[in-house]
C-alpha cells in the first residue's frame, strides 16, 4: 500500500505555477519593449540634435567665408529655409555633371542658408524637405553688420522628446541650438 501512495505524488508543475511563471515572463517582456521604444525615441532625438548642431556650424563657416555678404547683411534671416521646397536659383554648387553657377555675394548667402539646413541633390537623404522637422532659422547681426559685428544664430526644430509621453495630443516638442559668434 505504501507503494501506491508514492505513485500518486505529482512530480511536475501545477497549472498555478505555470501561470505565475508566464506572468513574470510577460512583465519582463513588457519592460524590454518599453526600453526599446524609449531607446528608439532617444536615438532619433540624438540624430536630430547632431544634425542641427552640424548644420549650424556649417552655416557659421559659410558666413565666415563670405565677408562681403555678411557685411552687407545678406545672412540676416528669419524663417524656414526649406519652406519653399525648391532649391535656390542660381544653384551655386556642382550637381552630378552640371557645373556650379557663378554667384554673387547675395546669391551665395541665400544658397549657403538653404544648403546648410535643407537637403541637396547631392545628398542621399532627400526624403524630407529637411533632416530637421519644421526647421526655423534666425540669424541676426548684433549691433549692425560690419567686419567686427557679432552674429546671433538660432536654429529651432521639432522633435519627439522624452517629455512628450505625458502630452495628451502627442504633439512634437521644440528643440533649439543657439550660438553667438564673431566671424
Amino acid at each position: 500500500m505504501n507503494m501506491l501512495t508514492n505513485h500518486r505524488k505529482q512530480t511536475g508543475s501545477t497549472l498555478i505555477e505555470v501561470l505565475i511563471a508566464l506572468l513574470v515572463l510577460t512583465i519582463g517582456l513588457q519592460g524590454i519593449a518599453s526600453m526599446q521604444y524609449q531607446s528608439i525615441k532617444d536615438n532619433f532625438d540624438s540624430t536630430q540634435r547632431s544634425h542641427g548642431v552640424f548644420s549650424a556650424q556649417e552655416l557659421i563657416n559659410r558666413i565666415r567665408a563670405n565677408p562681403t555678404g555678411r557685411e552687407n547683411g545678406r545672412y540676416n534671416f528669419n524663417g524656414d529655409p526649406c519652406g519653399l521646397g525648391a532649391r535656390p536659383v542660381p544653384f551655386c554648387a556642382d550637381v552630378n555633371t552640371a557645373a556650379a553657377a557663378v554667384c554673387g555675394e547675395a546669391e551665395m548667402a541665400t544658397f549657403d542658408i538653404w544648403e546648410s539646413i535643407c537637403p541637396t541633390p547631392n545628398q542621399s537623404h532627400a526624403q524630407n524637405n529637411s533632416q530637421l522637422i519644421n526647421p526655423n532659422l534666425i540669424i541676426q547681426c548684433v549691433g549692425g553688420c560690419s567686419t567686427t559685428a557679432e552674429f546671433d544664430l538660432t536654429l529651432q526644430w521639432q522633435s519627439k522628446s522624452v517629455t512628450d509621453d505625458n502630452v495628451a495630443n502627442n504633439t512634437l516638442q521644440n528643440e533649439q541650438f543657439s550660438q553667438v559668434f564673431k566671424p
